[in-house]
């Protein structure tokens, strides 16, 4: 289980919601009333309590897909930061691990390749975005600052700072700013 705060996933979701600046109050609850923000903040209840109780974590994680339309499983190691943009239909098992700071769309598979293998799942560096419906299977690493296109699958590793897109995906460079590096 990750050692940060519940809130440390608040000021990312803040922003993106369209608060400048510093986050006020009123930001905030408006952030914490949003379905993208719900599905992270019941990810990390979920995990938190399926470290004392397993089935008390599945059960979370049910009320989280109901709610919100993500299945998003409570063991995944999940760094601060994560934002998913409309919720619904992501699926993110529970051996991947994803970084600090990533972006996922709606759609969005993170899971094993084959069901014999649930082990074998994605690990998403940091200030990673990744599109509508792409599907990231197997046991493979996306780079930090990797962005993956919509619809993509990824099968294979993504270096640092490249882009991944198509069926399957292929590689393509990513112009380098001082915000990437």
């Amino acid at each position: 289980m990750s050692s940060h705060s519940i809130w440390q996933d608040l000021p990312r979701n803040t922003a993106a919601v369209g608060a400048s600046g510093r986050a006020s109050v009123g930001a905030s609850i408006k952030t914490i009333l949003t379905v993208r923000y719900a599905a992270v903040l019941l990810y990390r209840i979920s995990q938190r309590a399926g470290a004392i109780s397993p089935l008390l974590g599945s059960m979370l994680k049910q009320v989280n897909q109901a709610a919100t339309g993500a299945e998003v499983a409570w063991q995944a190691k999940i760094e601060s930061g994560l934002i998913l943009f409309h919720p619904t239909g992501v699926v993110i098992g529970e051996h991947a691990s994803i970084g600090r700071d990533c972006s996922i769309q709606q759609g969005v598979t993170l899971g094993s390749k084959y069901p014999h293998k649930p082990h074998e799942c994605p690990s998403v560096g940091d200030s990673v975005q990744i599109g509508a419906g792409a599907r990231i299977l197997g046991s493979i690493d996306l780079g930090d600052h990797s962005i993956v296109g919509a619809n993509a699958v990824v099968t294979k590793d993504v270096p640092a700072h490249m882009i991944a897109v198509g069926v399957p995906a292929t590689l393509r460079a990513r112009e380098v700013d001082a915000e990437t590096q």
